[in-house]
């Protein structure tokens, strides 16, 4: 599977985006490696589908004290009760809204459209996450509390020509 960089770049330039808008945490760009299956490096890792004309899976990885950091700015003024509650949900917002700037801009260059599922979110140490089997194009992102990365497991989907279609309807009278 060959993954393509024009389809990566959309999820590195609006994770950089939200985060920076919602929270005001200054991101840049880190490293970019390849691996061959997913698999989260740090301890909170937010997982979500994407299908459409790609289909596959994005993974956000984030060490916990980022994470605290992420859900401390975002809901300023609740109490730390209602911050440990909201937790989970807030970081799953967060990769909603950025998955979400993603497929959008992916979109404008498309006339079908990619939809994205509900977040899984895991959180904790010596968590095992059994992902698609997909190689993975792998950004990192960098701000003064910690890293992110961003893995991106997607292939896009082989669309049939009008003639396929037709030879299609013809196999099967």
């Amino acid at each position: 599977m060959k993954i393509n960089a024009k389809h990566v770049n959309p999820f590195v330039a609006a994770a950089m985006n939200v985060v920076n808008q919602i929270t005001g945490i200054e991101v840049r760009r880190g490293h970019l490696s390849y691996k061959s299956k997913v698999e989260p490096s740090f301890s909170v890792s937010i997982i979500i589908g994407i299908y459409g004309f790609l289909t596959g899976q994005v993974v956000y990885s984030l060490d916990g004290k980022l994470a605290q950091r992420l859900v401390d700015k975002l809901l300023e003024g609740k109490s730390p009760e209602e911050k440990r509650i909201l937790f989970l949900d807030t970081l799953g917002e967060v990769a909603n809204m950025i998955t979400g700037n993603a497929t959008a801009l992916l979109n404008q260059k498309r006339d079908q459209t990619l939809n994205i599922t509900t977040p899984a979110i895991a959180a904790g140490d010596n968590l095992s996450i059994h992902l698609v089997p997909k190689p993975a194009l792998v950004l990192g992102l960098i701000t003064q509390y910690g890293p992110i990365e961003i893995s991106v497991a997607v292939e896009e989907k082989e669309t049939l020509t009008e003639t396929d279609r037709f030879m299609d309807v013809l196999s099967e009278t």
